[in-house]
């Protein structure tokens, strides 16, 4: 990706490109920056075809490849939801001939641009189409950002803005908002108007602008937990009840975030990485890294514990055996005291 960026600033501009991978905002920026390489300002409506592979064959995508434009100028022709290119399977049946494409790509009209896009994780290498259309065009994979990356790319894009930037900024907006890129440029994007040319983005601005969501005020309420501040971890669930959050939706997310925690801790003992447990458990790396990170100091067997607790009253409250509200206060502060205890029982020194 980032060769493919430094490539279109030194005007380097492939005739044929395919891009696939899970992170669409990412792909439609290097489709925007493309733009804005090729296409004259006052032609670019005209000179830009964009069409949908589940509605229109490649043959047809091919030959507006084909077609010069009428001012003389360059054109960009775009070519959405490639699925033919995947192993998955697109929402309509078209009846495809993928030798077309093979064949404008072994000798594309130089003043146009064909950008294929299969908005799949991978494509399908088994498949010969595939095979030989990545020996003619120019392939890149825009997957989803983590770790250093995304930091760097959050970075980038405060710096952007013009926008004076506090240091921590950015890792308090990735804290709140994860690794959404579309919501984290429109939450960048809020942020420089409101603090305005003269003002600064600060952490406190991120706390006081981004909306929380259950999912990241549930996470702070179970790491308050993890880290035996059991008083803090019942303020944050009063504070959903107040804003009439269901109890028995937040408990559904405290079993999900233990079960993820007792998950990665087995799977980090099997040596696996970070991305290779994303890959297993089917979720994206960064909930991967919190969870590690929150059970790191405590044993598998108290995780068991933690997540068999959590079960158990979720069937309490659905049995009717007890009140769902007065259900999830009594786990945090049962919770809470068996923290305590498995930690003063793994650190206790021996006699």
């Amino acid at each position: 990706m980032r060769k493919l960026y430094q490539e279109l600033r030194q005007g380097t501009v492939h005739p044929v490109y395919l891009f696939y991978g899970s992170e669409t905002f990412l792909i439609e920026d290097a489709c925007q920056r493309i733009r804005n390489q090729v296409l004259p300002s006052d032609h670019s409506s005209w000179n830009e075809s964009v069409m949908d592979l589940e509605e229109t064959t490649i043959q047809e995508l091919v030959q507006e490849a084909e077609t010069p434009s009428f001012f003389g100028e360059r054109r960009v022709v775009i070519g959405k939801n490639a699925w033919f290119l995947t192993a998955s399977r697109g929402k309509e049946k078209v009846n495809h001939r993928p030798e077309e494409l093979l064949r404008y790509a072994e000798d594309p009209l130089p003043e146009n641009v064909l950008i294929l896009v299969a908005p799949a994780e991978k494509l399908d290498s088994r498949k010969k189409t595939v095979k030989e259309l990545k020996k003619k065009v120019r392939e890149v994979a825009f997957h989803a950002l983590e770790g250093k990356e995304l930091v760097s790319w959050v970075t980038q894009r405060l710096k952007s803005t013009g926008v004076k930037v506090h240091p921590r900024t950015g890792e308090r907006l990735i804290q709140l908002v994860g690794n959404d890129l579309r919501l984290l440029h429109m939450e960048i994007e809020k942020m420089a108007a409101y603090a305005g040319k003269e003002g600064t983005i600060t952490p406190e601005t991120v706390s006081d602008l981004v909306p929380r969501t259950l999912e990241q005020d549930v996470f702070k309420l179970v790491d308050r937990v993890v880290r035996r501040q059991t008083g803090q971890a019942l303020s944050v669930f009063y504070d959903l009840v107040y804003n009439r959050e269901e109890p028995i939706r937040i408990l559904s997310l405290i079993i999900r975030q233990f079960r993820l925690m007792l998950q990665v801790k087995v799977l980090a003992k099997q040596g696996k990485s970070e991305r290779e447990m994303a890959a297993l458990l089917k979720v994206h790396p960064y909930p991967v890294k919190l969870a590690l990170r929150q059970g790191k100091s405590y044993p598998e067997k108290t995780l068991r514990t933690l997540l068999a607790r959590s079960i158990d009253t979720d069937q309490a409250i659905k049995s009717g055996r007890v009140e769902k509200t007065l259900a999830v206060e009594r786990l945090l502060l049962s919770v809470g005291t068996l923290s305590n205890a498995a930690l003063e029982t793994k650190t206790r020194p021996l006699s």
